[in-house]
């Protein structure tokens, strides 16, 4: 596999003619026929491979190297192998965004993965599945499975590491709860070993974790300045940039019974008028809980003491309990 593609690379580095290109079909095409003719099933399946290869990564006929890979599964035999040709038909089908096709694909992945494929196609599976979730904004569960690859990552075909790292990193932020960030992506070795090479990525995750809102506002201006550009975010930017202010909103209010507006503002260098509409707006739909005081412009917390909370729901079932044992004694008095 590793020979075939440094082979593929080589000669999609080449630029080819309509006519090599058809000539070099016709030769697949020969193969194929040979194989058919003389050779058994792994060689047919084989040149059928190499054929639906060259159409995906240098003539560019993506269709047909589709239909080609599909009919290249039918012939094989073995989970790692069917995987093996599902990956290349789901760069394409991730490339077009294809969210139907994908979701399909990763399903028959799993099924593969069930029936015994191999711990590398295993690993990689978690990448592919990633990228579908990062697609349909389903950003906790590309984190997890982002994260769980991070160490193993062998996914180079379909994306280099440090963009992995960077989906890594901003999926996590915005979905994940501080302690798991802090383990697996501010003390992670593997990431902080690529982490400055995306712009203000580390100003981003670290500003964050130790609560220095101004650098974190900062850092992320530029951040989603990418994700607005980036070809699996950008359909869900604005989601993204309201959801990552909400849980930083949310982390610094926890620490407060009562804050100032004013004092709030500061700390994320924004102002007072621009911070007061987007609190409003998210204890209108429920998403803080707390009310602001607009004659002293005070923001007062109102999330529950979790230890009153918790004793009130023991009392709760402490009553339950003792009305169903008094319904019992009653039972069996009669």
């Amino acid at each position: 596999n590793q020979i075939i593609m440094e082979e593929t690379k080589k000669q999609s580095k080449k630029k080819w003619t309509i006519k090599e290109i058809e000539k070099e079909i016709k030769k697949h095409d020969d193969n194929i026929k040979e194989a058919i003719e003389i050779k058994g099933d792994v060689d047919v399946r084989d040149a059928m491979f190499d054929k639906a290869v060259f159409l995906k990564d240098v003539a560019k006929y993506e269709e047909e190297a589709e239909k080609m890979f599909r009919e290249t599964i039918e012939k094989s035999g073995g989970p790692s192998k069917k995987m093996e040709i599902l990956f290349h038909i789901l760069q394409m089908t991730i490339h077009e965004l294809d969210v139907p096709k994908i979701k399909k694909d990763i399903e028959a992945c799993r099924k593969h993965v069930e029936d015994g494929a191999d711990w590398e196609k295993k690993n990689k599976l978690k990448v592919y599945e990633g990228v579908y979730c990062m697609i349909i904004r389903d950003f906790k569960k590309a984190a997890e499975l982002f994260l769980d690859s991070v160490a193993t990552f062998t996914c180079s075909e379909l994306l280099e590491y440090k963009d992995f790292v960077f989906y890594t990193v901003v999926t996590a932020m915005v979905s994940l709860d501080r302690k798991t960030i802090k383990k697996n992506v501010i003390n992670s070795p593997d990431i902080l070993a690529v982490i400055r090479d995306v712009d203000h990525l580390k100003k981003f995750s670290d500003s964050f974790y130790s609560f220095d809102y101004k650098s974190f506002f900062q850092a992320f201006i530029e951040i989603s300045e990418k994700i607005k550009n980036d070809k699996f975010l950008s359909n869900h930017s604005s989601y993204f940039v309201k959801e990552m202010r909400l849980v930083s909103y949310k982390q610094f209010l926890a620490s407060y019974k009562s804050v100032t507006i004013e004092n709030m503002a500061e700390n994320f260098g924004v102002g007072a008028e621009f911070l007061d509409k987007e609190l409003a707006h998210f204890i209108s739909i429920g998403k803080i809980k707390c009310k602001i005081d607009k004659v002293s412009g005070v923001i007062e917390s109102n999330i529950p003491d979790k230890t009153i909370e918790q004793y009130n729901l023991m009392l709760k079932k402490g009553d339950f309990l003792l009305d169903r044992i008094q319904k019992l004694g009653r039972a069996l008095d009669i």
